[in-house]
C-alpha cells in the first residue's frame, strides 16, 4: 500500500488498480481518497481497450480526469488526470496532441488560473491511498464534481473511422453534486459527451449512440465521510 500526501486537491497522476469499491466486497477499481472525502471508480468490462499498430494488437487503458467545480460551475482544482493528458504525451499523435481525448477537462483547465502542481506515479500492481488535504472546500457548501473517461479507437457502428478520426465514441462526462462535510455517498452518472474532435470545452447531450464507453467503468462514487 502506498500513501502520498498532496497539497489541496493538487492533480494527481496515476494510473492505479486499487481494491475499494462503492460496495463493499469490489475489486479492479481506482481510488483517491481525500481528507474526509473519497473518490471511487470501479473498472468496467470495457475498461482495458485494444489497438491496433501495424500488426501488433496494443493493450490500453482510458485516458480520464476528476475535477471540482463549486456552484457557479467555476473550475477549483483537477483532483486526478491521467499522466498522457497532463503531459500531452502521445504516441504517435499529431504536434498538438490530442484535445479531443479529454476536451471538456482540457478547457476548464487551460481557462483557469490554477497552477498545477504534477506528481507522477508508476501504475501499482496493488493498491493505492492517496491522502489530500482539502481544507479549501468549505463545510456545508455544495460543489460539483466532474469525470471525463475516453479510450481512443472506440469506434462503433454510429462513431466510425470516417467521421470520428482518432477518438470513436468521444469523452464521457459523468458528474455528482456533493456537500461538503456532509456525510454520504452520491453516485457520479453520465449526462452527456465531449466534442469528438475537441474543438469545444461544452458538455453534449445524447448518450444513445454509446455503445462500449458506457462500460469503460461500472460505477464511479464520492463518499464524503
Amino acid at each position: 500500500m502506498k500513501k502520498i500526501i498532496l497539497p489541496v486537491l493538487t492533480v494527481i497522476v496515476v494510473s492505479l488498480i486499487g481494491c475499494f469499491g462503492c460496495n463493499t466486497g469490489g475489486k479492479n477499481m481506482q481510488s483517491i481518497i481525500s481528507d474526509g472525502m473519497e473518490l471511487i471508480i470501479e473498472q468496467g468490462e470495457h475498461w482495458q481497450g485494444k489497438m491496433k499498430i501495424f500488426i501488433f494488437s496494443v493493450k490500453k487503458t482510458p485516458q480520464l480526469a476528476v475535477w471540482i467545480e463549486n456552484e457557479q460551475e467555476n473550475y477549483i482544482s483537477t483532483i486526478t488526470a491521467t499522466n498522457k493528458s497532463v503531459k500531452n504525451n502521445w504516441t504517435s499523435a499529431p504536434k498538438e496532441g490530442r484535445p479531443e481525448a479529454l476536451p471538456v477537462w482540457n478547457h476548464k483547465r487551460q481557462n483557469s488560473a490554477e497552477q498545477i502542481d504534477i506528481v507522477t506515479s508508476a501504475t501499482p500492481k496493488g493498491s493505492i491511498d492517496i491522502q489530500i488535504d482539502n481544507s479549501s472546500l468549505t463545510n456545508g457548501q455544495e460543489y460539483n464534481v466532474y469525470l471525463e473517461i475516453n479510450h481512443s479507437f472506440d469506434y462503433n457502428d454510429y462513431w466510425t473511422e470516417n467521421d470520428s478520426g482518432v477518438n470513436g465514441q468521444p469523452s464521457l462526462i459523468y458528474h455528482a453534486k456533493i456537500t461538503a462535510g456532509v456525510a454520504g455517498k452520491v453516485r457520479l452518472t453520465p449526462i452527456g459527451h465531449g466534442s469528438v474532435d475537441g474543438s469545444s470545452g461544452d458538455i453534449e447531450n445524447g448518450l444513445d449512440s454509446f455503445t462500449t464507453a458506457l462500460a469503460i467503468i461500472k460505477e464511479a462514487c464520492v463518499v464524503v465521510k
